[in-house]
């Protein structure tokens, strides 16, 4: 959703984010959803039932690809406010696994079923929404404007065609 000739996103959305163990085998131990702001790309959660140590972040979305913090996690204590920053570096993400629009890097969209992918099911079904001019606040509108057309599409076989896929440990 980054339109980086404005420097913002084209919409505010909601984000699941989840605490991982950093050790095999990656069980969730916390989660929080939170709206990621359009102007400051941030969102506050809170992971009241986490023990302090070393936590994979992960971050999923409605049609992004889910995207997992850099290798081998970061420290988070009980109670105290831990900033982590995705934008800054495509290092942030675990395998660098982010692409660079403007000066920010971000998630990448398309994954409309959650599969850990983005492939021809997911340009099938926003070609589909796409064919009625689907509108509003929906899984197929990859870019924000609020109607799934062409350009929706599009951003998803680029996504497939480079074999945009989920990394994680």
């Amino acid at each position: 959703y980054y339109d980086n000739s404005n420097d913002r996103l084209n919409i505010r959305d909601t984000a699941s984010i989840y605490l991982h163990q950093n050790t095999s085998p990656y069980n969730s131990v916390d989660s929080a959803k939170t709206v990621i702001d359009s102007l400051s790309f941030s969102g506050l959660c809170f992971f009241n039932n986490t023990p302090n140590g070393k936590y994979y972040i992960v971050v999923k979305t409605r049609n992004t690809l889910e995207t997992w913090s850099r290798n081998g996690g970061d420290s988070v204590r009980k109670g105290a406010v831990k900033s982590f920053d995705f934008t800054s570096d495509s290092s942030m993400a675990y395998g660098d696994n982010m692409i660079k629009s403007g000066a920010k890097y971000c998630i990448y969209s398309g994954d409309v079923e959650n599969s850990g992918n983005i492939d021809l099911t997911d340009i099938v079904e926003i070609f589909n929404d796409a064919s009625i001019f689907l509108t509003g606040y929906n899984p197929t509108d990859l870019n924000g404007d609020d109607i799934s057309d062409l350009t929706d599409i599009l951003i998803a076989f680029n996504n497939s065609t480079n074999f945009v896929t989920l990394i994680s440990p």
